[in-house]
């Protein structure tokens, strides 16, 4: 089969023309609408411009695939932008990856006009981005703003209104594919500017080829896409996995605890992946969400930061499943490993994925046997192809074989179970001591009147840093922090325990949920 991921995508279109391939706000979608939508947009990207690649502005709808896979019909490779970020950093991202267009939907009308970029919207063709999604676009940012007649004008055509059927014969036909570059995805990093990974056609069927494999995926599965479709975790679990693989795809462009609920029930929804904060939110929904019937959820996939044991078991008391832990990052495809039912092993990562052969390093480089701590290596036809234009850093991360430096602490069990322990360069180092944030988060979230918990290192003049919790508490619960230091003392060594803290009312998130340890280190490192 052609190693290109429009190419496959057309394929299963043609197969499936008349099957539902996404529902958003604005309806259904089958897969001939779709591949329709896409080749127009193909057209009007082969017309705008010459450039290699081209960005896509879109919410989580059907107008991302349509987008997306526009881009890569017009032999393009797409830059997806997460348009909850600041002027600044999405201009260095133009500048960076050289794009001049953005195949964009309306709502993204004013960050276009901010990037001074031509614009390709979908909704010129007929296509509708999905409701709702002015005011996330917007979120968070002064300075590029939704259109004022986003909110009240009447959303576009939904996709199955006007399209067409599937187009005829002599349509353009991509030639790139394999290790030629399919999309640069820009990481947020932990210091200084982001970082555009590059992935190719490879790395991304390959990564797709590998989850349906190891999860036994069928067509007849529906997928929730709640994760933004601009991140690595929802770009190929929630969009490509299901499109490629002829999936049905329900999309939630805001999230609401309530919605997804409702959308989990209402669509029969049997395979969910998203970050641990989303499950805990989840679990909080009030009456009637909370009661909502999940007996189709069969594969509730957690990943992106720790999941913890509480949360785990809070989980399945409620909904009667249990929550499968994976593991994957952007250099990566992202996925790495999962757990898979039958074979669950709470607390582990699961087993690699096909094709992705995991190494644990000591500090000299040697390679460690089973059940030892060290960084973790990947190697597969999923690893990166490198850094866009970043040389140094690209022969930093990616060593010598093929092998991915993924600067996390982890050890492989005698089964093969990845354990992931910790950050290698988020330790905090105490007196000499080697200190794993997330081993005292684990035990601060099992603390009932815990919400969420984060730990940092503080300065200290004795002992050169020490940990730091930032802690949320449940609605209605109290504890102090001689409380949590008591409760953390009971289970974990006394230079374990956290030497400062603070409450806070809310933590800092990522558009997947993940916490933001970046902007605690910022200002809570200080306080």
């Amino acid at each position: 089969m052609p190693m290109n991921l429009a190419i496959r995508f057309a394929e299963t279109a043609r197969r499936l023309p008349q099957k539902p391939a996404v529902f958003d706000d604005s309806g259904a979608c089958t897969y001939g609408e779709l591949l329709a939508a896409a080749q127009a947009v193909a057209a009007r990207v082969r017309a705008a411009t010459d450039r290699r690649h081209v960005a896509v502005a879109a919410p989580t709808s059907a107008a991302f695939p349509a987008a997306y896979f526009g881009v890569l019909l017009a032999d393009r490779a797409a830059v997806p932008l997460n348009f909850l970020l600041d002027a600044p950093t999405l201009s260095f991202m133009a500048r960076d990856a050289g794009f001049d267009t953005v195949v964009a939907a309306r709502a993204m009308e004013r960050l276009v006009q901010a990037l001074g970029a031509k614009a390709v919207y979908v909704e010129d063709l007929g296509f509708a981005a999905g409701e709702g999604v002015a005011a996330d676009a917007a979120a968070g940012r002064a300075d590029i703003e939704p259109p004022a007649e986003a909110a009240d004008a009447p959303s576009a055509p939904s996709a199955g209104s006007g399209t067409g059927g599937l187009p005829g014969p002599g349509v353009h036909v991509p030639h790139r594919g394999g290790g030629d570059a399919a999309t640069i995805l820009y990481t947020s990093g932990t210091e200084g500017r982001p970082k555009g990974v590059v992935l190719s056609h490879r790395n991304l069927l390959r990564n797709v080829e590998a989850c349906n494999e190891h999860l036994a995926l069928s067509p007849d599965n529906v997928f929730l896409g709640v994760l933004p479709f601009f991140h690595a975790f929802g770009l190929t679990t929630s969009m490509l996995l299901p499109l490629l693989l002829g999936c049905k795809a329900v999309c939630v462009a805001r999230f609401s605890p309530q919605k997804v609920l409702e959308a989990i029930a209402r669509h029969r929804v049997t395979v969910a992946f998203a970050v641990s904060s989303i499950y805990r939110m989840l679990l909080r929904a009030g009456p009637p969400a909370a009661g909502a019937d999940l007996a189709s959820l069969r594969l509730p996939i957690a990943g992106g930061e720790a999941l913890g044991a509480d949360l785990a078991a809070q989980f399945e008391r409620h909904f009667g499943v249990p929550i499968l832990e994976g593991y994957g990052m952007t250099e990566a495809s992202p996925v790495v490993s999962v757990n898979v039912p039958g074979r669950h092993r709470p607390g582990s990562v699961g087993r690699p994925l096909p094709w992705v052969e995991p190494r644990i390093l000591d500090d000299a480089g040697r390679t460690l046997p089973p059940g030892a701590e060290g960084e973790l290596l990947l190697r597969g036809e999923c690893v990166a192809c490198g850094y866009l234009n970043r040389p140094d850093e690209t022969a930093a991360a990616f060593a010598p074989e093929g092998w991915l430096r993924t600067g996390d602490l982890a050890r492989l069990d005698a089964d093969g179970y990845l354990w992931i322990t910790g950050r290698k360069k988020d330790l905090i180092i105490s007196g000499g001591e080697n200190i794993s944030p997330a081993e005292i988060e684990a035990v601060l979230h099992q603390h009932p009147a815990v919400a969420e918990a984060a730990v940092i290192a503080a300065p200290d003049p004795a002992r050169g840093e020490v940990p730091k919790a930032l802690v949320v508490l449940r609605d209605g619960a109290a504890a102090s922090a001689a409380d949590l230091a008591a409760f953390v003392r009971c289970r974990l060594p006394r230079f374990k325990v956290p030497a400062a803290w603070e409450f806070r009312a809310s933590l800092p998130h990522g558009p997947t949920g993940k916490v933001l340890k970046r902007l605690l280190r910022e200002d809570g490192g200080r306080r």
